[in-house]
């Protein structure tokens, strides 16, 4: 593979991933207090789309390394990362003025990434080849 073609595999599979990693990381760093509350549950409904999304894009970034092993667990490497990220995430927060950690936090980031395995292994809307 060519240089060129290696920093267009970058641009196009791992800088989503890290550049969501970035924006949660920023997020969960804002103090509670400039936060608006929404409602009773709507912070964990926040959570399940967001580490929905951080599966989906990690299990991209990890289909198109060149190490064959993460590319053939490419889906379990991402649904563990997924649960790693967020545990650390919710340990970040304890450090956060006017945060906190919440294992139910925790549990809405991990079935934010098993719902997102559960429907691409349903329904595959894309193929590698």
């Amino acid at each position: 593979m060519t240089t060129e073609k290696k920093i267009i595999a970058f641009l196009q599979f791992q800088l989503p991933l890290i550049a969501w990693c970035v924006f949660v990381y920023t997020a969960s760093s804002i103090p509670s207090p400039k936060v608006p509350a929404l409602g009773a549950y709507t912070d964990k409904v926040i959570h399940f789309g967001v580490y929905g999304m951080l599966c989906w894009l990690a299990h991209i970034a990890f289909h198109h390394q060149p190490n064959t092993s993460i590319k053939k667990y490419s889906l379990l490497v991402a649904v563990l990362f997924t649960v790693v990220f967020g545990m650390s995430d919710e340990f970040h927060q304890m450090f956060t003025p006017g945060r906190s950690s919440d294992v139910l936090d925790i549990a809405a980031d991990t079935f934010g990434g098993l719902v997102y395995s559960a429907v691409y292994l349903r329904f595959r809307f894309y193929q590698y080849g």
